[in-house]
């Protein structure tokens, strides 16, 4: 149930991500699409402009070649007498046809500006071109996200659906699951891990179990702290809280009451007492920190330790069966811890069963 919920709450997270994702590609999608368009349309008035100078220049050029022939050409005389009729003129050197109007234009200057004209518009046309160019590459490359966005949206979506089915499925089983029975948890479960059981199981357990407490801190307090610390280290809080209650006998031993040791912590065969702690939160987390320097070869610690003598042999117990012999010289001590924890599993399925617990995570974090 604990990996179900928390499947949902990663598929939910996952679906959210997607979501934002996909609509960010849509809109930059867009947004190249607009500029694709724009790009097209600039393109487009650029060939129009292009044109229409060619077109212009053509123009301007037979209208030119016109105008240089009805300036040079031949003109009708008048008859003339003398000189003039002999052929004489009073400019030497040009003839009838050469004859140039005072005022009348070279057509090579008004030429080489229309050719400037028409380079600088093919330019423009160039560059008009790439632009468009560029904007299809984009918006085939934004598209293409965006595609890809879409599918993985889909694919989030596809599994917070089947997270949620799953749930529901734990669940169902979960509440039937004290009809089947309960059958021993293996020594094989590791002492990394998220407890599969709340703090008020514990507590609920222990107040229907035939230990009478010596000490003054109310169970339903050690319960929290074991849940809350194991978090915090990423131990099962809920397996060592069965620990010591085998460790102390229900807390009722003189290390529990003395000195806040609610694992044997120091207390070596034939030694009255073992390692003393300030107070009874302190023992719990001493605890907790002690079973992370079994698990983990080098353990980060979330909070600083209690004890500076806390160092078991690193890294070498990864399960609750690895403390045999290790934590304690009993051959079955892994056995007896298991064997309480299945008691507790039993209880708490049995709450389920009655429609309890659902919602112990909430009610002890609104605490």
């Amino acid at each position: 149930m604990v990996d179900a919920k928390a499947a949902v709450d990663s598929a939910a997270l996952a679906r959210l991500d997607a979501t934002a994702k996909s609509k960010e590609a849509n809109l930059r999608a867009l947004v190249a699409a607009g500029a694709l368009k724009d790009a097209v349309a600039a393109e487009e008035r650029h060939r129009r402009r292009d044109a229409a100078v060619a077109e212009l220049r053509v123009e301007r050029e037979r209208l030119s070649d016109l105008t240089v022939r009805v300036r040079l050409g031949r003109r009708p005389q008048p008859r003339r007498s003398g000189a003039a009729a002999r052929g004489r003129h009073d400019r030497p050197g040009l003839g009838p046809r050469d004859h140039v109007q005072p005022g009348a234009r070279h057509p090579e200057g008004g030429h080489r500006a229309r050719e400037a004209d028409l380079a600088s518009a093919k330019a423009k046309l160039a560059k008009a071109v790439d632009a468009r160019e560029a904007a299809e590459q984009e918006a085939a490359r934004r598209m293409a996200t965006a595609t890809q966005a879409a599918a993985l949206r889909a694919e989030a979506e596809r599994g917070h659906l089947e997270a949620i089915t799953e749930l529901d499925q734990a669940d169902h089983r979960l509440r039937t699951a004290a009809n089947r029975g309960v059958t021993g948890v293996p020594l094989e479960v590791p002492i990394i891990g998220v407890p599969r059981l709340t703090a008020q199981d514990l507590a609920g357990w222990f107040a229907n179990s035939p230990y009478t407490p010596r000490v003054s801190t109310p169970i339903e307090d050690y319960a929290r702290w074991f849940i809350e610390e194991g978090d915090a280290e990423g131990i099962r809080g809920d397996i060592a809280f069965a620990q010591a209650v085998l460790e102390t006998g229900g807390f009722a031993n003189t290390d529990s009451v003395v000195g806040n040791n609610f694992s044997g912590i120091g207390h070596y065969d034939n030694v009255p007492l073992g390692f003393t702690f300030a107070s009874p939160h302190a023992g719990v987390r001493a605890q907790i920190q002690l079973l992370k320097a079994y698990a983990v070869t080098h353990p980060d610690y979330a909070n600083p330790l209690v004890d500076r003598r806390l160092r078991g042999p690193s890294g070498c117990c990864q399960t609750w069966g690895d403390l045999t012999t290790v934590w304690a010289t009993d051959p079955t001590y892994g056995p007896k811890v298991m064997l309480l924890y299945t008691s507790l599993v039993d209880y708490a399925l049995r709450r389920r069963a009655r429609g309890e617990g659902f919602d112990d995570a909430a009610a002890t974090a609104a605490g």
